[in-house]
């Protein structure tokens, strides 16, 4: 893990280092962001709705980003993935931490559940 970010929403991202060797003294430099965020009833239109989502869905959803860029020479490791992680924190931010993303966000994944369930997977399952 390199860090967690609280955000004012109450939503705390996890970034995670998942840098691995690509090729002579290349690397591809790749930062994992998550947020678990948990289903509220207020999220949903009816007490059905929600025990649906719940039953699909697990008490949370997962939000992820990755970070990545490849071929990075060793010598540009740090350099890279702290561009990386410092572009994720002046773009990200912003829409992470409005009080409207948790509701959309599980709303939207809710539909892709309801569209399509075979195709969506629990990372927690």
């Amino acid at each position: 893990m390199v860090e967690t970010i609280t955000l004012d929403s109450a939503l705390h991202i996890t970034l995670e280092d998942q840098t691995r060797h690509y090729f002579g003294g290349y690397f591809h430099v790749k930062v994992l962001a998550w947020c678990d965020i948990p289903l509220q009833l207020g999220y949903f239109e009816n007490d059905a709705e929600y025990s649906c989502a719940v039953i699909k869905m697990g008490m949370s959803v997962r939000f992820e980003r990755i970070l990545e860029k490849m071929a990075v020479p060793e010598s540009g490791l740090e350099s890279v993935r702290s561009q990386l992680i410092q572009a994720f924190r002046e773009t990200a931010r912003v829409y992470l931490s409005n009080a409207d993303f948790a509701p959309r966000f599980v709303r939207s994944e809710f539909q892709k559940h309801v569209k399509k369930p075979s195709q969506i997977r629990n990372p927690r399952a």
